[in-house]
C-alpha cells in the first residue's frame, strides 16, 4: 500500500542529506523532489537545529596544511572534510559557510585569478566559480595591495552571492574596486564602491548583509556593509570603544539573525572580552554591550559564536575552547592547530546545489 503524498514528504524532510542523494539515485520522482525549491527550504528548516554543528578551519602543527573538520555544537569532532583537489591545501582562505554552502579561496590575495568555489560537502559537489571581472589582465599596472571577500545568502531574492573587493595602488595612489558574483546567473557584474581600506578581511553575514571592519577616508573606524538584494555598500559607527581605556583588536560574529561585535585586548597572559549587539530603534543604529568576559588566562582572540550564545575563542596554544557566557565555565574543544589559523562558521548539512561537479567525501 501506496504512503500517502504529504506524509512521504513529511518524512522525506526529515531524512540526511546523503539518505536522500542516495534514493534519488534509484527514484526519479524523488530526483525531481530533492531538486525542488520549495522541498530544498523546507528540509534547510527542519534540519538547522537537528544536524547544525560546527565547521572549523585550521592549520594543522604536523603537516602545515590546513585542514577543515566538522563539529557537534558542543565541541564534539564528527569528522574531517577531504578538501576537493581543485583547492591548494597549502593556501586555503575560508570565505564563509550558509545554508550548507562553504566557500573556499586561495589566501594569497596578489594571485586574482587563482580558484575560487562554492562546495556542499553533503551533496558531495563543489562549483568552481568563473573569473572575476577584475583580473591581473585589466588592473593596468597596478600593484594588488589587499583583497577582501564575502559570501553568503539574501531570502528575499533567494540567491547566494559573493563579493571581492581588491585594494589596489598605482604609482602611491590607492584605488578600490569591487564586483560580486551571483550564483543564480553564474556571473560577476563589477559596481559602484565607497573608499575604504578593510584591515580585518574576514566577512559576518546576517540577513542579507555583509559586514567587514574598515578605516574611512579620515582613517577612523568603521563597519562597512553591502547589501546583497541591491548590490550596495554602506557605512556602521561602531561603538564607542575609548571609555574601555586601552587599544582593542576586534571580530565581527552572528548570532540569532543579529551582528556581533567583540572587542578584546590584544597583550598580555589574561584578556577580556566585551560583547556589543547591534540594534536598531526608529531606524538609527545602536549598540548594546551584551556582556564582559574574563580575565581569561591562555587564551588569544575570540572566534565566534555557537547557535546557543556560547562563544568559541582561541587558545594561546592554537586550540579550540568553548566558553558558555551563563556559567562562565570553558571546555577545551579537541583540535588543536597553529596559532592565529583556526576560524569558526555554522554548518548545517543541505540539499542547496551548486550544480557543479562531485568530487568531495568526508574521511571517518
Amino acid at each position: 500500500m501506496a504512503f500517502p503524498a504529504n506524509l512521504m514528504l513529511h518524512i522525506l524532510s526529515r531524512l540526511p542529506v546523503k539518505s536522500l542523494v542516495r534514493f534519488a539515485s534509484v527514484r526519479k520522482a524523488w530526483d525531481a523532489l530533492i531538486r525542488d525549491s520549495h522541498f530544498i527550504s523546507q528540509h534547510l528548516r527542519l534540519n538547522i537545529s537537528k544536524t547544525g554543528c560546527l565547521v572549523v578551519k585550521y592549520r594543522s602543527q604536523i603537516t602545515r596544511k590546513h585542514v577543515i573538520s566538522l563539529l557537534l555544537l558542543d565541541g564534539y569532532v564528527l569528522s574531517d572534510l577531504e578538501i576537493p583537489s581543485v583547492m591548494d591545501s597549502n593556501h586555503l582562505k575560508f570565505v564563509g559557510s550558509c545554508n550548507g554552502l562553504l566557500c573556499l579561496a586561495h589566501d594569497t590575495f596578489a594571485n586574482l585569478g587563482s580558484p575560487i568555489i562554492l562546495w556542499n560537502p553533503a551533496m558531495a559537489e563543489f562549483r568552481v566559480l568563473p573569473d572575476g571581472l577584475i583580473g591581473s589582465a585589466n588592473v593596468h599596472n597596478a600593484r594588488v595591495s589587499g583583497v577582501a571577500l564575502g559570501f553568503g545568502y539574501h531570502p528575499l531574492i533567494d540567491d547566494y552571492k559573493l563579493v571581492r573587493i581588491v585594494s589596489l595602488s598605482r604609482s602611491n595612489t590607492p584605488c578600490i574596486r569591487a564586483e560580486v558574483y551571483s550564483l543564480r546567473t553564474d556571473c560577476w557584474l563589477e559596481i559602484d564602491t565607497l573608499y575604504f581600506d578593510i584591515y580585518e578581511p574576514s566577512c559576518t553575514a546576517v540577513n542579507g548583509f555583509l559586514y567587514w571592519i574598515a578605516y574611512g577616508r579620515v582613517e577612523s573606524e568603521l563597519i562597512l556593509s553591502f547589501d546583497m538584494r541591491n548590490e550596495a555598500f554602506g557605512q556602521l559607527q561602531l561603538p564607542d570603544l575609548n571609555v574601555l581605556g586601552s587599544p582593542m583588536c576586534k571580530k565581527l560574529a552572528a548570532l540569532k539573525e543579529s551582528l556581533y561585535l567583540m572587542a578584546y585586548t590584544f597583550s598580555g597572559r589574561q584578556k577580556e572580552f566585551y560583547v556589543w549587539q547591534m540594534v536598531e530603534q526608529n531606524a538609527e543604529v545602536l549598540w548594546k554591550l551584551e556582556c564582559t568576559i574574563g580575565p581569561l588566562l591562555g587564551v588569544e582572540r575570540p572566534l565566534g559564536c555557537s547557535l546557543y550564545g556560547e562563544i568559541y575563542i582561541e587558545s594561546s596554544r592554537g586550540e579550540l575552547v568553548l566558553y558558555d557566557p551563563t556559567t562562565q565555565e570553558t571546555k577545551n574543544v579537541p583540535t588543536r592547530g597553529l596559532r592565529f589559523s583556526s576560524e569558526v562558521h555554522f554548518y548545517v548539512e543541505s540539499l542547496v546545489s551548486t550544480n557543479g561537479q562531485g568530487e568531495s567525501r568526508t574521511r571517518d
